[in-house]
């Protein structure tokens, strides 16, 4: 292992270097030879294969497709400069090969897809702006939202987007009980929060509408702009698609082909959600080829099984800062194999141009020993999440183990007795920190004396026949339970089970179908888990979102999120979380007083302890092709997948 990790921090060490290095020294400056000026190319505006469709007359000239107000990406727009300080205008052409390893899901191309309703650089919420929505203001403390639409935006069919598609979107989808019988979905409920007042929409004229919540919730620009990677498909949706599925435009009668198909009688809501509304996750989706969409590109059908074909969207409303239509890649084409293994190897072998989500820390060494074979670079950037964190159900039904779990010192205690160190070096080769973010300097620290004075103050000095700590004359055994979600979550909990031996706790790790672990936790019946947790970004599982919230006290998260029908009422600590969740929500986000709370969080977080993150700051193995430009040198991995319209190919 320390030979792996040595191996792999030489090789990332002249990565950074090579990156950094001055390139040869010019050669003297000599007088050129007097030549006639050459003219001043033309920039070429759009795509060949577009440039040749308006000649042959069968699309619309560039101007008639971009919307009055394209978006306009240049340096420091998608990406930070910082992150990105080479953006440079890119050239038509080329295919982007990636692959994927489950039928229906090629998640990087999701992800290159993905538009949201708002945006700002990187996959953060400083700088938030418009995006699918030209503008917005905020108004009437933090509960008026005032939006207008891009005048001219086109879905890729060349049909304009229109208030009627916000319309259909609120009233004919969230406000059908068949299809929505909650109601509007918790994102458009005052606080993000499923019991919350919904929203009102109201028209104000062809580009501008308006939604007011009853309370102030300025969180709501985070919750539609990156929050739970949604895209526009939230609110806004082709209502000249959707009408012909939906019974107050179209009799059932005339659906009846397609509801047979599907083994359907008059359940047309079900054909509607399954068959017919294609939302952003779907994307990738093989029922969605051919749906219109405002994405950089559209999906087409492939002749090949298993082989996922994207091609540009003429309509797409996004321009370079020479007016050049984005994007500039002509194809994407993603190919299914058998697991994420032979992902990695159509990654060595060439076939791939570009992957985020499949690759792994490990396998960094061979990947740099491939490269050059396989026409690729390795780029270390940051990971958008906590790559593992350990948590425990603090509301399992069992009263030792309720009385253990709850009690602060135990979960600093475990904290003190995880060596991170070995974890950093033997699992992250080296490519991580301890996290001081949501642990603190204080309880990252490797101290078994200290881990087990606070377990003996607690009243566990009891030990079984193998050194393991009782509770009440009887063992006390912690099954922590995953589903190997990541390449590093199994040996993290296999380490951890070692390590807390030192200091007598018997911490059991069993891997389980992913289906089922979430079941279980849903049910209420893990007592633990190592798992990750999206705090960079949407800095929210630090505290109490749902996810992160069910896996550390699952009926206390239920009595809040039902405004305590079910579930059980929390004490005091956990309410505190709650507060300061709820003023988070009513800030604007990015905003002053969105960061001091921010901020505040994090301390509850040090203090409370409510989850045990193994480490933050891991980084990301992202593979790009060697002639791929405008890919990010810093930050985090998916925020540059995120920004696949500005890529190109420099051959």
């Amino acid at each position: 292992m320390k030979l792996l990790k040595t191996v792999a921090l030489l090789m990332f060490l002249s990565l950074l270097f090579t990156a950094c290095a001055p390139g040869p020294e010019a050669p003297p400056a000599q007088a050129p030879a007097q030549q006639p000026a050459a003219p001043v190319a033309e920039v070429v505006r759009e795509a060949p294969s577009l440039a040749a469709a308006v000649a042959a007359g069968t699309l619309p000239p560039l101007e008639e497709r971009l919307p009055k107000v394209p978006f306009v990406v240049g340096p420091g727009v998608l990406l930070s400069e910082e992150d990105l300080p080479d953006w440079k205008p890119g050239r038509y052409g080329g295919t982007l090969n990636s692959a994927h390893s489950v039928a229906d899901w090629a998640p990087d191309v999701f992800v290159m897809l993905n538009e949201p309703l708002l945006s700002a650089p990187g996959i953060g919420v400083q700088g938030i702006r418009g995006n699918v929505l030209e503008s917005f203001e905020v108004s009437n403390d933090n509960t008026v939202f005032t939006f207008r639409l891009r005048e001219g935006l086109k879905w890729s069919d060349g049909t304009p987007v229109t208030m009627e598609d916000v319309r259909f979107t609120w009233e004919n989808i969230y406000g059908n009980e068949k299809l929505f019988p909650q109601g509007v979905p918790a994102r458009f409920r005052t606080g993000y929060d499923p019991a919350g007042d919904p929203m009102t929409l109201e028209i104000l004229d062809d580009y501008t509408f308006r939604l007011t919540s009853s309370a102030p919730y300025g969180g709501f620009l985070r919750n539609i702009t990156i929050e739970g990677w949604n895209g526009y498909t939230v609110l806004i949706n082709p209502s000249h698609v959707l009408k012909k599925w939906h019974p107050d435009f179209t009799p059932i009668e005339e659906m009846q082909e397609e509801l047979r198909a599907n083994n359907l009688t008059d359940e047309w809501w079900q054909l509607f959600r399954q068959q017919k509304w294609c939302e952003n996750w779907h994307v990738t989706a093989d029922r969605c080829i051919g749906y219109p969409t405002l994405n950089p590109w559209i999906s087409i059908r492939s002749e090949t099984p298993g082989v996922k074909v994207f091609e540009r969207n003429p309509y797409y409303w996004k321009v370079d800062t020479e007016g050049k239509q984005l994007p500039y890649i002509d194809r994407i084409v993603s190919v299914q194999v058998e697991d994420v293994e032979m992902v990695n190897q159509r990654v060595l072998a060439g076939d791939v141009d570009f992957l985020r989500e499949s690759t792994a820390l490990v396998k960094v060494p061979l990947y740099k020993e491939n490269e050059e074979r396989g026409g690729f670079r390795t780029i270390l950037l940051d990971m958008h999440v906590d790559s593992s964190i350990l948590y425990f159900n603090m509301t399992y039904n069992d009263e030792t183990w309720r009385k253990v779990t709850q009690d602060l010192r135990f979960r600093q205690a475990v904290s003190l007795a995880i060596d991170r160190d070995e974890i950093i070096e033997s699992v992250y080769y080296g490519f991580a920190s301890k996290p001081l973010v949501s642990v603190g300097e204080e309880f990252s620290q490797y101290d078994l004396a200290r881990a087990n004075a606070l377990l003996d103050e607690m009243g566990m000095t009891e030990r079984d026949a193998n050194g393991f700590r009782m509770v009440d004359g009887r063992p006390f055994p912690i099954l922590v339970e995953h589903a190997a979600h990541a390449p590093d979550i199994a040996p993290v909990a296999e380490l951890l089970a070692e390590q807390l031996k030192a200091v007598g706790l018997n911490l059991q790790v069993k891997r389980i179908d992913p289906q089922l672990w979430g079941q279980r936790i849903l049910a209420n019946e893990m007592q633990g888990t190592v798992f990750w947790g999206h705090d960079q970004g949407w800095d929210s599982d630090y505290s109490g979102s749902e996810g992160a919230a069910n896996r550390s006290f699952r009926t206390w998260s239920l009595w809040h999120l039902t405004n305590g029908a079910e579930g059980e009422e929390p004490p005091q600590w956990v309410k505190d979380m709650y507060a300061l969740d709820a003023a988070r929500w009513s800030a604007v986000s990015g905003s002053e007083e969105y960061n001091r709370l921010k901020e505040e969080t994090y301390a509850w977080v040090r203090a409370n302890l409510p989850r045990i993150t193994i480490v933050e700051k891991v980084k990301y193995p992202m593979i790009a092709n060697k002639d791929l430009r405008n890919v990010a040198s810093a930050g985090y991995a998916i925020a540059s997948n995120f920004a696949g319209e500005q890529l190109w190919f420099d051959r």
